[in-house]
């Protein structure tokens, strides 16, 4: 549960229009400062003027604040993609948008001492434009934007509620990455909200090539259906910043902000916990200070209430897996996703006397280790960066001044459909580098188009192997094969949490 609802959490955060510059506007209050080792990235705006941020990088705090992808900010220290920090700030309830945003601007130049030059540069883009069938239905109850993600017989989709063309081509890249590798813009000319659903399969299921795009059940497909909108590949004029100059410590936090800032509640105000009735349908739900959880299994509820996966929650038993329960649970619409997370544990504790502790335990990890690396030496003045580019479907991953260990920790985010647990850096490289890997998604090296991934794990050392080696290269074969480097499953010493006492069943609410 823990990255796909905290995925799409930041996803919604990020959905806004382009900003303005506007005068010097300031938060009533802003904590800032360094994040604690582990923690996980989340953050956004939330209701009633709050800002908050989680283990957020510099360079995706300015691409929040100037409303641009991170691809489109240059230069800045080496530690700008990598140094992780905490933003919680107070705004007047009233504050727009814009006038946030613009607010973050002015506390990263306070803080950090941020200087960002911009100009505007001639990029490729996505653009949305009219097609032949004529604008859709405007929805009959406008109101605040929706998005729902979810999976219907193998495919993703995307239900939305009064959603402008402008909305949706801003989150267009983060819903369908895959898909749109260059900024998306609208030149529909709709100034409407609508209802559409999206269907679509992942874009490593799709055949090779235009005719896959065009044939297949794409996301382009998709949007042409529902909308009437045609996705066309242009140039356009967009912003392109140059971080100057920034402070790797950010300046202490003036007196009494926490007092400003208010309390962190720890508990809900109401909540309602009963088992889940007979057939009943799996769904979670999380926004605006609330939770709503149907037939999730105990087990998940104390993953996403801990943050940790499968292999990181030890003392579980088959029945936490089988029983399955209700949750509804409402707190102030200001709560972040981490907020929520923290009453989870209290409720849980309270309603089912749940108690844990965290622990060291060998846990079966993806181990990263050296066979005869492949790697050119960085130049350590030089921003550590990945990007990932897509050309037919295709995974290209480029880093410069990266660190083995910070290739362990990214690869898992942009290797989902081969890795599914932590990957610990074995190589004892203490260097930083340059290099680049190009893989096949994962539904092309299954040999099938369409065929459901199984389980990483099988093949030997848990690499799973290419249906074709001579055509398309799993994530191991290029690690491997390209750079020198080895994955491989092993047990290793990992902090976990231990479940000492759980009830089977809530008390009565």
């Amino acid at each position: 549960m823990r990255p796909a609802l905290f995925t799409f959490a930041a996803l919604l955060f990020a959905c806004a229009p382009a900003l303005a510059q506007n005068a010097k506007p300031e938060f009533e209050a802003a904590d800032v400062h360094v994040s604690a080792p582990g923690a996980n990235r989340s953050g956004g705006l939330l209701p009633g003027g709050r800002v908050e941020f989680r283990a957020t990088t510099l360079l995706g705090l300015i691409a929040f604040a100037w409303s641009v992808r991170p691809e489109a900010i240059a230069g800045g220290p080496p530690w700008l993609d990598t140094d992780t920090f905490d933003v919680v700030a107070k705004a007047p309830a009233s504050a727009s948008e814009i006038a946030l945003r613009n607010m973050l601007r002015n506390l990263l130049a306070d803080r950090f001492g941020l200087s960002i030059q911009t100009e505007e540069k001639p990029q490729p883009v996505f653009a949305l434009v009219m097609g032949k069938r004529g604008p859709p239905k405007e929805s009959a109850k406008p109101g605040e934007p929706v998005w729902q993600r979810g999976n219907e017989d193998n495919t993703i989709t995307f239900t939305c509620r009064n959603v402008s063309m402008a909305a949706l081509a801003e989150g267009l890249p983060g819903i369908a990455p895959a898909y749109f590798n260059h900024p998306v813009i609208d030149r529909t000319d709709l100034k409407g909200e609508y209802d559409f659903k999206l269907q679509w399969v992942g874009r490593g299921q799709l055949p090779p090539g235009p005719e896959g795009l065009k044939n297949g059940l794409s996301i382009f497909s998709s949007i042409e259906k529902q909308l009437g909108v045609v996705v066309e590949s242009q140039t356009a004029s967009l912003p392109v910043l140059t971080v100057e100059r920034a402070t790797r410590t950010p300046t202490a936090n003036p007196p009494g902000v926490t007092e400003k800032l208010g309390p962190v509640p720890t508990e809900f105000d109401v909540a309602d916990v009963r088992p889940s009735g007979p057939g009943e349908q799996e769904d979670f739900k999380m926004d605006n200070g609330r939770i709503e959880a149907r037939a999730i299994a105990l087990k998940d509820l104390i993953e996403f209430a801990y943050q940790v996966d499968d292999e990181e929650l030890k003392g579980t038993e088959k029945w936490m897996d089988a029983a399955k329960f209700d949750i509804v649970a409402k707190t102030a619409p200001t709560a972040s996703p981490d907020t929520l997370s923290m009453m989870l544990r209290s409720l849980l504790a309270e309603r089912f006397g749940l108690k844990v502790h965290k622990d060291v335990q060998p846990v079966t990890i993806y181990a990263l280790t050296a066979l005869k690396p492949k790697l050119r030496d960085a130049d350590p003045a030089g921003r550590s960066a990945c990007t990932m580019n897509t050309a037919d479907g295709g995974r290209k991953y480029t880093c410069t001044n990266v660190t083995m260990a910070q290739l362990a920790e990214k690869l898992p985010g942009v290797a989902k459909g081969y890795i599914d647990r932590q990957i610990v850096d074995l190589t004892g490289l203490k260097g930083t580098y340059d290099f680049n890997a190009t893989w096949s998604p994962r539904g092309r090296t299954l040999g099938s188009v369409g065929k459901q991934p199984v389980v990483a794990g099988e093949g030997a050392d848990g690499a799973p192997p290419s249906a074709d080696p001579t055509a398309e290269l799993t994530v191991f074969e290029a690690l491997e094969r390209q750079l020198g480097l080895k994955l491989a499953l092993q047990k290793h010493p990992m902090p976990v949490v231990v479940i000492d006492h759980v009830e089977r069943r809530p008390t009565a609410n």
